[in-house]
């Protein structure tokens, strides 16, 4: 497919996000209803999978707050942050409801800002449906910080929104959205770049991989790895 079929069958997530992000308050639902419930689905999947108690985590993006709530209810300390002050007024009104205060720390910033966390401070790094907003070099900026801030033995766990590998399956996913796209397609002209190559990417930045998994029409990647122990 051509670029600009690739740019088409990704503009409804963008031009979708940027309406949610206006109304916090219904991001969450609306964020469940456009993936068909599969984004809470990762969520709990990447909590369950690999927090463990006493984990010193980061949450790459932590929009309203949810998996990072999740992550501390298994007994992690979480530091979370994301670029939005909206989205982070309702995670930390999340977080006071759900009792999690002393486990929850949220900060307003980019992914610039990462490069001020310490060598090996966290357990694990974690994000959801962020690096598919991210530009290239945004993205292999923030693993390469991920890995510096990972203890040896860390581990990294992304769940985002990917490049369907086969032509059937894009042409599936974009019909599914044709609806949605027909109506948000006059905000906006501006389009998303869905995560191609995730794995290699992590690789790249010094990582092994340790699992690569695709759900939704191939249209979702689940990936985590691990920053080897020195010998």
């Amino acid at each position: 497919m051509h670029a600009h079929g690739k740019g088409r069958d990704r503009l409804f997530s963008y031009i979708w996000m940027k309406i949610l992000e206006t109304k916090p308050r219904r991001y969450d639902l609306g964020i469940s209803m456009l993936s068909l419930g599969a984004s809470e689905r990762m969520k709990k999947r990447l909590v369950d999978d690999n927090v463990r108690a006493g984990d010193r985590a980061l949450e790459i993006g932590c929009g309203t707050g949810s998996m990072a709530i999740l992550a501390a209810m298994r007994g992690a300390h979480v530091l979370g942050f994301d670029i939005s002050p909206p989205m982070l007024e309702v995670a930390m009104q999340k977080v006071d409801a759900a009792g999690m205060s002393n486990k929850v720390e949220l900060v307003e910033m980019g992914i610039s800002g990462m490069d001020g966390f310490a060598e090996g401070e966290f357990d694990l790094v974690m994000s959801t449906l962020v690096f598919s907003e991210l530009s290239g070099d945004e993205q292999v900026y923030a693993l390469g910080h991920a890995y510096r801030t990972l203890r040896h033995g860390g581990r990294l766990a992304i769940a985002d929104e990917a490049v369907p590998r086969s032509r059937w399956q894009r042409l599936l996913y974009l019909a599914l959205r044709i609806p949605l796209l027909l109506v948000t397609f006059a905000i906006t002209q501006t389009t998303t770049k869905a995560v191609d190559g995730l794995a290699g990417l992590v690789s790249q930045a010094g990582f092994k991989v340790v699992s690569e998994e695709r759900g939704f029409l191939d249209s979702l990647v689940y990936l985590t790895a691990v920053k080897e122990k020195q010998p």
